[in-house]
């Protein structure tokens, strides 16, 4: 069998169809045993090009066999390795922001003709549906992570994301600036916070969470920020940035969550922000982000 591929996950395709899904819809199958059988391998960095071979996979890794677990038959279908790319935008209120902004892109940009295997679309920097699925896979990317879902465009944005072909898709919903959450988290109910976060999750049907800029977005409704970890925010006595992402990463973490906290530290962008990531670092030591 071929060897891990680092970051990369390996990929099924009968025309446009993946069998990535199968093999993460629960916890378990991370630490199950699996073979996959029939499938035409290519895998460059193991020099494997186009060989029909089992595929054997323990506990999340690559192994050379295994003996029982769950066997997939792959027969007709190519399998090499794939990209997976953590954070993106390619679904929902940014990315639809950016097109409306940019509609000079579109009218210069390479238009995708219609054909009997494509859909039609626009590149550009800010592609249409159809066409962000083509341009992901034609990179060697097979999975893309929506990272900033509100709950309350949660749902345009899984219409988007059905939309583009080819790639598997998951969201990240964002909570580090959520006023029930903040006012929970000053009023010591920690874990009514939790079920919080946990609601949100379900409600916006994501993978995991996002915090950008922690209680700086609360902040800015007083026309102030939110630039040291340890400071109260503003119209808050007692929670702080350091409250807000501390408590963030413990309640992942005891949700048993895949993903960990997908993080934008404070003062993202601002000259000297430095310092404020690495303080951000030492407050999560010992737990996930």
């Amino acid at each position: 069998c071929a060897a891990p591929c680092g970051p990369f996950g390996y990929w099924f395709l009968t025309p446009f169809l993946s069998l990535t899904s199968s093999l993460s819809r629960n916890n378990s199958a991370r630490h199950a045993m699996i073979r996959i059988t029939g499938g035409k391998i290519y895998d460059p960095a193991s020099g494997i090009n186009g060989e029909v071979r089992d595929l054997c996979i323990e506990g999340g890794k690559f192994v050379s066999s295994v003996i029982g677990g769950r066997t997939i038959d792959a027969t007709g279908m190519i399998i090499f390795p794939g990209g997976v790319d953590v954070h993106t935008h390619v679904a929902g209120g940014s990315i639809n922001f950016a097109r409306a902004m940019t509609p000079e892109d579109h009218r210069r940009t390479t238009a995708f003709i219609r054909t009997q295997s494509r859909r039609s679309g626009l590149g550009g920097m800010a592609p249409t549906t159809f066409a962000t699925g083509y341009l992901y896979a034609g990179m060697g990317w097979t999975t893309v992570n929506e990272a900033a879902v509100p709950v309350l465009s949660a749902r345009h944005t899984h219409e988007e994301l059905h939309d583009i072909p080819i790639l598997d898709k998951s969201s990240c919903v964002l909570m580090a600036n959520n006023e029930i959450l903040l006012d929970l988290l000053e009023a010591g109910e920690y874990e009514r916070a939790k079920d919080v976060v946990a609601w949100h999750i379900w409600a916006a049907k994501a993978y995991g969470v996002k915090a950008v800029n922690p209680g700086g977005v609360a902040a800015w409704k007083w026309g102030k920020d939110a630039k040291q970890l340890t400071d109260p925010i503003e119209g808050y006595h007692s929670i702080t940035p350091g409250t807000i992402i501390g408590g963030l990463a413990q309640m992942i973490d005891e949700l048993g969550l895949p993903h960990p906290m997908h993080l934008h530290c404070n003062n993202l962008g601002a000259p000297g922000n430095v310092w404020t990531t690495l303080e951000t670092m030492k407050l999560l030591e010992g737990r996930r982000a």
